[in-house]
């Protein structure tokens, strides 16, 4: 399972919890899942989400708690990576890029009564600066921010190019009630008692929260946008994938929202569908320039020759990916230069003839459909073809975030599936290919790298893109990661369901207030 970077430590805190129930609103999700009730949207997870707090959380696994709960300034359009209008009904931005000013949405009260007013929208803000976990760097350059009626004023101690993405980003700032946070605050925040409550402005409210069970969202019948078609979602931990599959084709589950194996996917029933949707989720090859053989120039330019990404894709993810063209995600930088990659047996054998050692490790992280390995094994057979001795391991996501600390002992190639934090460039160039890019995980370093990305997040929008594709021509020639896939978001649900709708730059995730039982 992917997650996003810096998540392992609270992952490990919140599982130390235990279960533990949302006061009044604790109710049993058992007496909700029972076949025929058509109020009750049921999905699985196949593990926690770390926790339910939008300024900690920073997993993929638990999206859908928390974008249904709560609500930033502004959102993608569905289908699409454009910005749209979300609790900020319309912005403006000054002509040097330093100050923005949002106009809120009038009549958004949160989930427990009390209206959402400017003020509160600035000190749900400030909390996530206070919390100063993973995803406040998103707010790290405000300099200000200031209220005037329904307008909100931010100002930057320097211009940040992706700041409007941060908005609407899945990991962006989002507005939490200040009541709610005053009245269980203690000496951290909120934190504690967000671990298993919730106060926002979205369509549903979090009434159930019973760690290594399940979930439920109950609809907000206050929302100031359109209600939610079901009155109630109802998300269980099942870490099995052929259970989670029983259970959808006897209806006990209405959908599965990812991991499901491509390999199975032509031989579901009549009652079942798929929808294979865009997403911004990447197949990357990570490699350990670190230590030998990959510590030559030389030999990891070889790898270009030795990688067919067309069988990787094709054979191992049966059409629910692409064969990725560029560095970027589809879509984040038009013109971007092109992957020059092409198997050319006598450069991968002559490449690896100058490596000084033939064994190699390949690391391939854990997921429950099984493609990862299946994708490592051809990936392993392609290296043998060049002459390497390749081992291959499934590794675990404490294992790949140590590796930094101990980057000898790292595997010499590493094969992941991760997605950018936004519809931007820089939101994706760096996180992966900056030196202490929070998915950087096997410590690759290009000084021009950092330089070009430094200077893009301040440059006007023109000079911005140059520099965008600078970077991954550096990506290109440098050849510390291989980008082998676009992978799609792939839905397999019950036929009953209607009006599913997804945005490409939100992973693993429909929209549960739109989705309804019927067309």
């Amino acid at each position: 399972m992917t997650r996003r970077t810096l998540t392992l430590l609270g992952v490990l805190a919140v599982g130390a919890l235990g279960a533990v129930g949302c006061g009044s609103a604790q109710k049993d999700a058992s007496s909700t899942t029972a076949s025929g009730d058509t109020q009750t949207l049921r999905i699985p997870y196949l593990a926690d989400m770390s926790v339910p707090d939008p300024d900690v959380f920073y997993d993929i696994e638990g999206n859908a708690v928390i974008l249904n709960q709560y609500e930033g300034l502004l959102k993608y359009k569905e289908g699409t990576l454009e910005l749209a209008p979300n609790l900020a009904k319309s912005w403006k931005v000054s002509s040097d890029g330093l100050t923005y000013t949002f106009t809120l949405q009038d009549g958004v009260t949160f989930h427990d009564g009390s209206k959402m007013t400017c003020n509160s929208v600035k000190a749900a803000f400030q909390r996530r600066l206070d919390v100063d976990q993973a995803p406040a760097y998103m707010l790290k350059d405000v300099k200000s921010m200031t209220c005037d009626g329904n307008e909100l004023t931010i100002t930057l101690k320097s211009k940040v190019q992706p700041f409007l993405h941060y908005m609407a980003s899945s990991w962006g700032p989002k507005v939490i009630g200040p009541e709610a946070i005053k009245e269980n605050a203690g000496k951290d925040y909120g934190q504690t008692w967000l671990q298993t409550h919730g106060d926002g402005t979205g369509p549903y409210k979090l009434t159930s929260f019973k760690r290594g069970s399940s979930y439920v969202l109950t609809r907000n019948d206050d929302y100031w946008g359109t209600p939610a078609n079901f009155q109630k979602v109802v998300i269980s931990i099942t870490p099995d994938m052929g259970t989670q599959r029983l259970k959808l084709e006897k209806g006990d589950f209405d959908a599965i929202l990812h991991g499901f194996p491509a390999s199975e996917l032509e031989s579901l029933p009549d009652n079942i569908t798929v929808d294979k949707q865009d997403s911004l989720l990447r197949l990357i090859l990570y490699v350990n320039s670190n230590k030998a053989p990959f510590n030559d120039p030389a030999v990891r330019a070889g790898l270009g020759s030795t990688i067919d990404i067309d069988q990787l894709v094709e054979q191992g993810y049966s059409d629910t990916a692409e064969p990725a063209k560029g560095v970027y995600p589809p879509g984040l930088l038009p013109g971007e230069p092109a992957l020059p990659y092409k198997v050319d047996t006598a450069k991968a054998k002559a490449a690896a003839d100058k490596a000084k050692t033939k064994k190699i490790t390949l690391g391939y992280s854990a997921d429950e459909s099984g493609v990862q390995r299946r994708v490592g094994e051809l990936l392993q057979a392609q290296l043998k073809t060049a002459g390497y001795d390749v081992t291959i391991k499934e590794v675990q996501l404490p294992q790949v975030y140590g590796y930094i600390e101990n980057l000898k002992d790292a595997p010499d190639l590493l094969l992941m599936t991760n997605t950018p934090d936004g519809a931007h460039p820089d939101l994706w160039a760096r996180i992966m290919f900056y030196s202490t890019g929070g998915l950087n995980f096997l410590g690759a370093q290009n000084k021009q790298i950092d330089a070009n990305l430094d200077e893009a997040l301040s440059a006007p929008d023109d000079k911005a893109n140059a520099l965008y594709k600078q970077v991954a021509q550096e990506v290109i020639d440098d050849n510390q990661f291989f980008l082998l896939g676009d992978v799609k978001n792939v839905f397999v649900m019950s036929n009953s369901l209607g009006n599913v709708q997804n945005t490409p730059a939100y992973p693993w995730l429909i929209d549960l207030a739109a989705v309804k039982r019927g067309n």
